[in-house]
């Protein structure tokens, strides 16, 4: 009779056991499937990094640093002037994005005249760049915003392929991507982008 309990408590350990290594393995199973559906939200939802093509946002972004997008910063909120953001038209289907800054907003009027931009009439006095723009492009007439329509420019505006030219023009707030916030290479210019 003492050989047989024995040979239960033994078989009862062993059973114990695995029902134990099973929780285990659940456990490991649940946090790698929520670690996974984060990264994917993260990438999906969140932050990308993306990387700056061209000297067209020098002096703010040089050529192949690499910066942080907010891909939600505009869930709540609309962009504003002066954001600098990332986006992809409509007929682009590589991974690039260009990168620009907003100056025109829904439902203004932009004009470029004598190297300045005008917003509904009024010269803009306070862009983040110094330069005289050189080229008007599409710009030299006014052109009207309409809904979800915005218009930007690259800080190095006399070297900037942007809203200015046809194979741009004003981009929709559906093209753009997210609100670029954060440069993270080179090391040397580690930091927040205005």
């Amino acid at each position: 009779m003492s050989r047989r309990r024995r040979y239960r408590s033994s078989y009862d350990r062993q059973e114990f056991d695995i029902k134990d290594f099973m929780s285990e393995i659940g456990k490991w199973a649940i946090s790698i499937l929520v670690v996974v559906i984060l990264a994917y939200s993260i990438v999906t939802f969140g932050i990308q990094s993306v990387t700056m093509i061209g000297q067209s946002m020098e002096s703010v972004l040089s050529n192949q640093d690499v910066v942080l997008l907010s891909k939600c910063a505009y869930t709540f909120q609309s962009p504003k002037r002066y954001d600098i953001v990332a986006f992809k038209l409509k007929e682009e289907t590589d991974g690039y994005f260009n990168i620009k800054r907003i100056i025109g907003l829904p439902g203004e009027t932009i004009l470029i005249k004598n190297g300045r931009i005008f917003i509904n009439g009024e010269a803009l006095t306070d862009l983040p760049f110094e330069e005289l723009i050189m080229t008007e492009g599409t710009a030299l007439e006014e052109i009207t915003l309409g809904d979800g329509e915005y218009f930007v420019i690259g800080d190095n505006c006399n070297n900037s392929e942007d809203s200015r030219f046809v194979n741009i023009g004003n981009i929709s707030a559906k093209e753009i991507q997210g609100k670029v916030f954060y440069r993270i290479s080179p090391r040397s210019e580690f930091g927040s982008v205005k």
